[in-house]
């Protein structure tokens, strides 16, 4: 796999950004405690609830390494900084590995038909959440060189002098006479 998301997008998420991710937290809160009686046992409900925790894992760790510590000033500061820093790129590490198996399970619960439109929800909530704190920018990175490899196969194909069709001389157009 490709290099491990940086905690540099997380952690210069606007005010704008992170009331958004509160409010993810909060839709996914409410539709956790909507279905609890009838889909605890099921398979995508368990990812419901980790998706749930992790996300309000994150949201605090990254409020925590935001606000900084007043309190303490100079090298300390600096270790505490770091520290959190730390953990926000350890916890990204992590949904970087779980993030795709949440996605497909909540895809599954689409394909059921019965729930399409909670499990509609609940992709849009993981994708969004992704592009928000920036798991799904190396992956674009990646699908775009990748994108330019393939058009560059296609001009040199091109490049290659081969003619494509048959060459038609606009003289006469069969027996009836017709000249262009």
């Amino acid at each position: 796999m490709g290099p491990k998301p940086t905690p540099n997008r997380a952690l210069s998420l606007t005010r704008t950004e992170k009331t958004e991710l509160a409010t993810t937290l909060e839709l996914l809160t409410r539709l956790y405690v909507r279905n609890l009686n009838q889909h605890r046992r099921s398979h995508w409900f368990s990812s419901l609830v980790a998706f749930r925790k992790q996300l309000g894992l994150l949201l605090g760790e990254i409020e925590a390494a935001t606000e900084g510590i007043k309190s303490l000033k100079g090298k300390k500061a600096q270790e505490a900084k770091e520290e959190r820093e730390r953990k926000v790129t350890e916890r990204l590490g992590f949904w970087d590995e779980v993030c795709h198996g949440w996605y497909l399970t909540f895809t599954q619960l689409l394909a059921a038909g019965q729930f399409a439109v909670l499990g509609l929800v609940l992709m849009a909530a993981v994708a969004r959440v992704c592009k928000l704190v920036g798991i799904t920018e190396f992956y674009q990175d990646f699908a775009s060189e990748d994108m330019k490899e393939v058009l560059q196969g296609v001009a040199q194909a091109g490049d290659e002098g081969e003619d494509f069709g048959e060459v038609i001389e606009r003289t006469q157009f069969g027996d009836e006479g017709l000249e262009f």
